[in-house]
């Protein structure tokens, strides 16, 4: 019997190393551009009529594509052109749908010609076909509808003015507004514009007060927006109020005004907000600024800001180089400039120059004449205030409180 060999043992495994480390990074992976980033291409090259070219031949658009191009018109300032082929868009159903993209860029379209009849009926199209609309299509009704009413003839929303006009029961921004469930800060900046478009500059105050109760954050374009109605309404606690605000919300906002479109509004918002609040210098600076900017030109808000800040600072170099401009730039100076100026002059300790220009006054009002006489009395010339009273009466101007108080509080009766 054979005795049994062992078998040898198994060869060790092949020793495997790494593949060599490679210091040139990996090829991309080539991806071929889709059809809807083509058409965004070329729309965004300035061509969206030769995208719409390439649109034709495709044989099923889908909702995007459809939507690539409206966008397309309306960056291109083409919004006639993107309300056509919504249009089209609309006929092609049921084999397309609209969705919150479409409605949203035929409203931007619709607010963009101040086409109200067509925007009205996007409107009924979004009611039937969406069921649950997002924010940005709200935002767009809202934008749509207070662009498009806010440029209207007055015969065609009832043949009376805005300040005239019964909103309660006719407003379809406000009727926008309410049914949205959810609101951010675009749709309440919106609701405050459009009551300063409209006049109703109180219910533009309480609407960003009610904003700020339901704990919406501010935005730049909301105190823009809001710092117009309170000039009107001359609520200048209130706007003190809202610069406070400003400083505590953060650096963000000090110098907001430096971003947006600086016409007059903006530039009388800033240099008003800084003579309320008792910082003269800065609204002197700021309206030097504004001078040497060449950007605007200025009205009555304007000199009546500076005017106030030059009072608070008593320089009478300043009131005289101030009053020099005005008269240079405004062809008529109103009684409402002119008495501040005889306020400013007054507070500067040369009451006989405040005299001098209420004596030039083509016409005064009851303001003029209490202003004169608080003029003398707070200079110690009781003598002359009581006289120019007596001037008053016989001029057919009633007396009345702020007069009085003027006399007591220099008299101490």
């Amino acid at each position: 019997m054979a005795s049994s060999v062992p078998l040898p043992p198994p060869p060790p495994p092949p020793t495997t190393f790494p593949p060599p480390l490679s210091l040139s990074p990996p090829l991309p992976k080539l991806k071929t551009p889709t059809i809807r980033s083509r058409l965004s291409k070329i729309c965004q090259e300035g061509q969206p009529h030769l995208a719409r070219q390439l649109f034709d031949t495709i044989p099923r658009p889908t909702t995007v594509l459809w939507n690539t191009i409206i966008i397309g018109f309306i960056c291109n300032k083409m919004p006639q052109d993107a309300i056509l082929f919504y249009a089209q868009m609309k006929k092609s159903a049921p084999y397309t749908l609209c969705d919150n993209y479409t409605y949203s860029s035929a409203l931007k379209a619709c607010a963009a010609t101040r086409n109200l009849r067509v925007g009205k009926a996007v409107h009924c199209h979004l009611i039937r076909g969406l069921l649950n609309p997002s924010k940005i299509v709200y935002n767009s009704l809202l934008n749509m509808y207070s662009t498009c009413l806010s440029s209207v003839a007055d015969s065609e929303i009832g043949g009376c003015g805005y300040s005239d006009f019964d909103y309660s029961k006719y407003d379809l921004v406000c009727k926008v507004f309410d049914t949205m469930k959810r609101r951010n800060v675009i749709a309440w900046n919106t609701m405050v514009s459009w009551y300063v478009k409209t006049e109703r500059y109180a219910e533009a105050v309480r609407q960003f007060r009610m904003m700020m109760v339901k704990g919406i954050r501010p935005t730049t374009v909301s105190f823009v927006n809001v710092f117009p109605a309170l000039s009107s309404l001359g609520d200048y606690k209130n706007g003190n109020v809202l610069n406070g605000l400003l400083v505590k919300l953060g650096s963000e906002y000090e110098d907001f005004f430096c971003c947006l479109e600086r016409n007059t509004e903006v530039w009388n918002t800033m240099i008003g907000g800084y003579a309320q609040s008792s910082s003269p210098v800065e609204a002197i600076e700021l309206f030097i600024e504004a001078m040497l900017s060449d950007e605007i030109g200025f009205d009555e808000v304007t000199f009546l800001s500076v005017l106030t800040a030059v009072s608070q600072l008593q320089r009478l170099d300043l009131a005289q180089q101030l009053h020099a401009y005005i008269i240079k730039n405004l062809a008529t100076l109103p009684v409402i400039v002119l008495n501040a100026i005889i306020v400013m002059y007054s507070r500067c300790g040369f009451v006989h120059t405040s005299f001098k220009v209420f004596d030039n006054m083509p016409e005064r009002d009851v303001v003029s004449w209490n202003t004169m006489i608080s003029a003398f009395v707070q200079n110690g010339l009781d003598d002359e205030g009581l006289m120019l009273v007596y001037e008053m009466q016989k001029q057919q101007f009633m007396i009345d409180s702020v007069t009085v108080t003027a006399l007591l509080q220099q008299l101490q009766i």
